[in-house]
């Protein structure tokens, strides 16, 4: 096992570490109270919290380097969040994997080709190395690196001392967007990831309308949850979340049953996808509607049958925040928490940029 610590000095240090447990165990951490201390669990890594009166005494262990970064990164990033406003929280790990680096679970792609799927969708099909950590469906989305169209090196982000992310200066800093992994095949060393292109496009689509065999970008990850096994599947996504969708259809057993349901603008945005005999593909026009505008996701959901005793059922929902919010409200009322899975999620907000709308998702959970 590598082994890293460090010392935190803080005003109140129970106030920062009563916060950060509950937030690790929104995200699949188990934290248990051993000897005094609080311990985090998450995956392979073990992190050992001791408090005191003026400060956290932490310990990590992990079987590798990625597994020691990511445990630092959690643990340093929401010391910094959950700090008081105005205090600055001096962080320096001593032990492995310390001293500036790439991230572990950082690659760096290169395009090798560009393929137009329907006229507002484009697949970037890119190769890297050391690809095996990425190749699961349990863990689908990657967080993509794109550098400015004009910079002729590209610069990528480094670990610092203090386990946080530090980027490359303004001028050089790639833009970062959540994208989900459409195909992989680890042992070639490919993957591919499909881009919405919009008229007012954001980095990702600008990227994706000027992709060139030889570009290269960076990627890091896996995050997010994926497919889960149930009796019953039930999908409602928006072309943000089709790629996702798309992928998870395709790893279902032979004998899954359940529906998709996908908005998309007319039929020549459709996809042939491949699924189990047993799963009913829709395919929702919204027209020249704009995205987002329509309810057609939630009035869809609104009508679903789900027999009070009947199979259980894995619910996978991601669309426009408006969207969600309404899935997510009446998703109440017919998830069954003894039998059924689900996971709810805000893709994009109407009128928001990416980052805008991923700090206000960050807010809602604190104060939740």
């Amino acid at each position: 096992m590598l082994a890293t610590s460090t010392r935190i000095v803080l005003a109140d240090p129970e106030a920062v570490l009563k916060p950060l447990c509950a937030h690790l165990v929104e995200h699949e951490a188990v934290v248990t109270d051993e000897g005094g201390a609080k311990v985090i669990r998450l995956d392979a890594a073990e992190a050992r919290l001791g408090l005191s009166a003026t400060a956290l005494d932490v310990s990590v262990e992990a079987p590798d380097i990625a597994g020691l970064q990511a445990m630092k990164r959690a643990i340093a990033s929401h010391v910094v969040e959950f700090a008081p406003q105005g205090e600055v929280p001096q962080i320096r790990w001593n032990g492995d994997g310390t001293g500036p680096a790439l991230p572990a679970d950082f690659r760096v792609l290169t395009v090798t080709g560009v393929e137009t799927i329907t006229p507002h969708m484009r697949r970037i099909r890119l190769r890297g190395e050391n690809l095996a950590r990425f190749d699961q469906i349990e863990a689908l989305h990657v967080r993509l690196f794109i550098p400015p169209a004009d910079l002729a090196e590209p610069a990528w982000p480094m670990v610092g001392e203090d386990g946080l992310l530090v980027l490359p200066p303004p001028e050089a800093r790639p833009s970062i967007r959540k994208y989900t992994i459409r195909e992989i095949d680890a042992a070639a060393g490919t993957i591919a990831l499909d881009f919405v292109l919009h008229d007012d496009a954001g980095p990702g689509s600008a990227f994706a309308a000027r992709a060139k065999a030889g570009d290269r970008v960076g990627m890091a990850g896996p995050g997010g949850r994926g497919l889960k096994l149930a009796e019953r599947y039930v999908f409602l996504a928006d072309e943000t979340g089709l790629p996702a969708v798309a992928r998870m259809l395709e790893n279902l057993p032979a004998e899954a049953v359940g529906q998709a349901f996908i908005e998309i603008a007319d039929t020549g945005e459709e996809q042939d996808l491949r699924v189990p005999a047993g799963i009913a593909v829709t395919w929702l026009h919204r027209g020249d509607a704009a995205p987002g505008s329509r309810p057609l996701l939630q009035d869809t959901f609104a009508a679903l049958d789900w027999p009070a005793e009947g199979p259980g059922v894995y619910l996978w929902a991601a669309a426009e925040h408006g969207a969600f919010r309404d899935i997510r409200a009446a998703a109440k009322s017919k998830l069954r928490p003894e039998r059924d899975q689900h996971l709810i999620v805000s893709y994009w907000r109407q009128g928001v940029a990416e980052e805008q709308h991923t700090a206000t998702k960050r807010a809602e959970a604190s104060r939740a």
